[in-house]
């Protein structure tokens, strides 16, 4: 639930030992630098960040382009335990150094990828999300998502799958696309050089590194970070079946439809209340107090949430480590990171108190009789797109045929956030996202909703200060 969690900075790069020379630390490192803001429908962030750290002392952060073996971004030396980058366009970044070779600066992890001549056997999967346009900005409003997975049998085998999404809503037009691509070959691997080669004849070619000695064990290829998932396929062939391009709902406008799906009915109203009873309708207004646990990126997240004193926790861990609780309660609220405690600026209490209505929580009747501008338009493949303000905040909900909520943005300020919803699971009787494709301006992420408690009994305990 996105607007209840916070905007959080992580970048897992890698290990290097303290005070080694420029000689010693030549390698490939790779993380993910992550912003969780809001809840369900509100926009976290992801950025892959890739190094590749050369003997001379030149490095290159993109190793998508066909030339990043030679590449320069910049130069870098150690001193010490610090590792200084100054790039070419004048920018500069520093890192610090631990004696065991990890890097520790409160929400920061490093770890160091291999350079191998063989790719571990999984099945690795990437997923990305991005809006731009729509709201007040004048322009349509363009929100995509997508996934690519890879299978490796250890054998030279491959099989890809890949799926995406599009969805618009402009002055008088609203709908959506998707597609979906397949393939499957061999491949082959040397010096961080991934090749291959499919049944059609095609050949291409990637960087690839791993870390496959710890979980979660990722890959970046052309400096995307994927993750091998726990099961992988028995065979390269049943990846067809099972990769994300064969999973049910997976995009904002192709989810299948009924005969009395919301596109018969263009009152805006109307259609969310028929949402809010696909949703739960009367169980819904009847959650007092609900706790979400969920997942992104090896960050596992629980998130407290009372209705009815207006309050929300959100506290993140990483290996049982906790990193950050927020806090909000009414009009206030503060923030507990590395050891110290702020207060919540009035924009973040704002941005905080939208996810109250955000996700199925908006079709709560406390929620829908507050809407004003309320708005429909048809579009594609069933789904309708309805607009609405809320104490003058412009949003927007996506429903497809089966009136259930696969996509919604807002805009705050000039931030655009958007998500699209892939996939549902029922809590006592409540329909709730169980996966979730999130982007707030350029950056984009996903996240994974593990277990949902409805109105479960808080404590003092509970909303305790933080240590």
């Amino acid at each position: 639930m996105k607007a209840f969690l916070f905007c959080f900075l992580i970048m897992i790069l890698t290990g290097v030992d303290a005070g080694a020379q420029a000689k010693n630390v030549s390698g490939v490192y790779a993380g993910i630098e992550l912003t969780l803001p809001v809840t369900m429908g509100a926009g976290m962030g992801r950025n892959d960040v890739v190094y590749m750290l050369r003997p001379d002392g030149t490095f290159n952060d993109l190793l998508k382009k066909p030339d990043w073996k030679t590449r320069v971004a910049g130069h870098y030396q150690v001193q010490g335990n610090t590792l200084k980058m100054q790039y070419l366009k004048g920018s500069k970044q520093e890192y610090k150094f631990e004696a065991d070779g990890d890097i520790d600066a409160g929400s920061f992890n490093i770890l160091k990828l291999n350079t191998a001549d063989r790719v571990p056997a999984g099945y690795y999967e990437f997923t990305h999300a991005s809006s731009a346009g729509g709201m007040n900005t004048g322009q349509v409003f363009v929100g995509t998502a997508g996934e690519k997975g890879l299978y490796f049998d250890g054998k030279g085998n491959f099989s890809q799958n890949s799926s995406s999404a599009t969805m618009v809503s402009g002055e008088g037009i609203g709908g959506g696309g998707s597609h979906k691509d397949s393939g499957e070959g061999t491949y082959t691997i040397k010096d961080g050089t991934l090749t291959l080669t499919y049944s059609t004849g095609k050949s291409e070619t990637h960087s690839f590194f791993c870390r496959p000695g710890e979980k979660p064990i990722m890959a970046a290829i052309d400096g995307n970070i994927y993750f091998m998932k726990d099961k992988a396929p028995k065979s390269a062939s049943s990846v067809a079946k099972t990769a994300p391009g064969a999973r049910g709902n997976t995009a904002v406008a192709t989810t299948e439809s009924s005969a009395t799906g919301a596109s018969n009915n263009n009152d805006g109203a109307s259609l969310l209340r028929k949402a809010a009873e696909v949703h739960g309708g009367a169980k819904l207004d009847a959650i007092k107090t609900m706790q979400v646990s969920a997942t992104m990126m090896g960050i596992d997240i629980t998130l407290k949430i009372d209705l009815t004193a207006r309050r929300v926790r959100s506290e993140l861990r990483k290996g049982g480590k906790l990193l950050q609780v927020e806090q909000m309660e009414g009009d206030n609220g503060w923030q507990w990171r590395n050891g110290s405690k702020q207060p919540l600026s009035a924009a973040r209490l704002a941005q905080l108190k939208q996810g109250f209505r955000s996700g199925p929580l908006l079709f709560r009747k406390e929620n829908l009789d507050k809407l004003q501008n309320v708005k429909a338009q048809q579009g594609k493949n069933n789904m309708v797109i309805v607009s609405y303000n809320f104490d003058g905040v412009t949003s927007f909900a996506a429903l497809n045929g089966n009136s259930q909520l696969v996509g919604e943005g807002t805009k705050t300020g000039s931030v655009i956030q958007a998500s699209a919803f892939t996939g549902f699971k029922t809590v006592d009787g409540i329909v709730l996202p169980a996966a979730e494709l999130q982007s707030e301006g350029t950056q984009k992420s996903s996240i994974t909703y593990n277990d949902y408690k409805i109105n479960p009994s808080f404590t003092d305990a509970d909303w305790a200060d933080a240590r």
